[in-house]
């Protein structure tokens, strides 16, 4: 990968997580909020919730840590995809999407997001807690809970992501010039097509990381047994709220300044 190809990614993940963290963040909350355990209030009831134990900002709530991992989370994703995707150039297209996928999930989980959306999950739980607490209390493993199904939740994520945009865009190409609009529509699209693979993976990664002790295979019972299939798909709605104009922000934030990068070569 050329030095190039490297500072478009740093700029371009850099940017786009900012945008996608900030833009999204109200609903992520209230996703995160709706899928603790023990937790039956709908969307608008834990909407008019959240509002009312502290007003607008509490919808912000836990925002900080995701902003400073978003970055550097979002950088490893394309940076990591662009290096996987160059060395299986001589694979099928889509197999080789799809395996650049899961590995820019599997980096980007283990390096940023198990230990910020562990963070997270815990701050948007109890407000007056700190990083320095989790890791007091139960060490710096205390910040790597959940992260099977955070690995499996991000591999999926963006192996279906890019698979879905990808092709979206090949499609696009065959008739008219991909502008900026198909780029966002792009992204819409491939968040919504995540959220619908990964979401109960999700479902189990915020309550392993709420301080559930118990295996995914009894939380998995569990939840079959209280909510039913469904329920692994609970906090669906507000989760495609965030995830679908989330992406689409983000590829388009994305594609602008690869678009500025390949000016400069030019």
């Amino acid at each position: 990968m050329s030095q190039k190809d490297t500072m478009k990614n740093i700029v371009g993940g850099a940017c786009a997580g900012t945008l996608e963290a900030i833009i999204t963040w109200p609903t992520e909350n209230i996703k995160t909020q709706m899928q603790f355990k023990g937790q039956s209030q709908s969307f608008k009831e834990t909407t008019l919730k959240i509002y009312q134990d502290g007003g607008i900002s509490s919808f912000y709530r836990g925002l900080s840590p995701v902003l400073i991992f978003n970055i550097p989370k979002v950088i490893l994703r394309f940076y990591s995809y662009d290096l996987m995707s160059n060395q299986l150039t001589n694979m099928n297209k889509n197999v080789s999407t799809i395996l650049s996928g899961l590995f820019a999930g599997f980096v980007e989980s283990t390096l940023v997001t198990v230990p910020s959306e562990t963070i997270k999950t815990k701050f948007i739980k109890n407000q007056q807690l700190r990083t320095i607490d989790i890791v007091k209390k139960e060490g710096f493993k205390g910040l790597y809970q959940g992260y099977f199904p955070t690995l499996g939740r991000q591999s999926l994520n963006q192996a279906s992501r890019f698979y879905f945009y990808n092709n979206y865009k090949q499609m696009i190409e065959k008739t008219s010039k991909f502008s900026s609009f198909h780029s966002f529509l792009g992204g819409v699209g491939a968040g919504c097509f995540s959220v619908l693979i990964s979401t109960p993976m999700d479902v189990l990664k915020t309550q392993m990381q709420e301080g559930n002790k118990e295996s995914m295979l009894k939380l998995s019972k569990n939840i079959l047994r209280s909510h039913g299939v469904f329920g692994f798909w609970r906090g669906s709605i507000p989760r495609l709220m965030r995830v679908a104009p989330g992406q689409g922000v983000m590829f388009l934030t994305y594609d602008f300044v690869s678009k500025y990068f390949d000016k400069i070569k030019k």
